[in-house]
């Protein structure tokens, strides 16, 4: 929905109020997940440093998408932006306005290969496996494409 790039950076320009984006992967192409008539998704990952609860920190991620304009109508249908807090160290919450770590994360691809990217070795909490071997024991693939995110550069183009 929209201009993908333009989506990417702005939500950039506001993750950065929020903290310290310490690091970022390539963009992830992958098909539709849930209701498969949409577009393509386009998933990254990013490490972020920050000082906010994740409590208050979904929140503020909730509000950026609501600045720009995230229109979801339907679960898993298409948006313009979706923001998750997938890990939050190692903390593990359970409550109806937020779960840590995102409970399907360690089933998708387009989840997994952009952490694997940039934490590989990060342990699931609640799993007790890394990153890498999660990928590994995957059955479905969404992913078709990577595009290589620009050396030395937060925004995407």
């Amino acid at each position: 929905m929209g201009n993908w790039k333009n989506n990417f950076n702005q939500s950039f320009f506001e993750l950065n109020k929020l903290g310290i984006i310490n690091n970022c992967s390539s963009i992830y192409l992958s098909k539709p997940y849930g209701f498969k008539n949409q577009n393509f998704f386009y998933n990254v990952a990013i490490e972020l440093y920050t000082n906010i609860n994740p409590n208050e920190l979904i929140a503020k991620l909730q509000l950026i998408e609501k600045r720009l304009k995230k229109n979801k109508l339907i679960s898993n249908g298409p948006r313009r932006i979706d923001l998750d807090i997938i890990y939050y160290n190692k903390f593990v919450i359970r409550k109806d306005s937020l779960i840590i770590p995102h409970p399907r994360a360690h089933l998708r691809d387009f989840v997994l290969y952009p952490i694997c990217e940039i934490i590989p070795f990060y342990i699931h909490p609640i799993i007790k496996k890394t990153t890498k071997h999660l990928i590994s024991q995957l059955k479905k693939k969404y992913i078709f494409k990577i595009i290589k995110k620009q050396k030395g550069s937060e925004l995407i183009f």
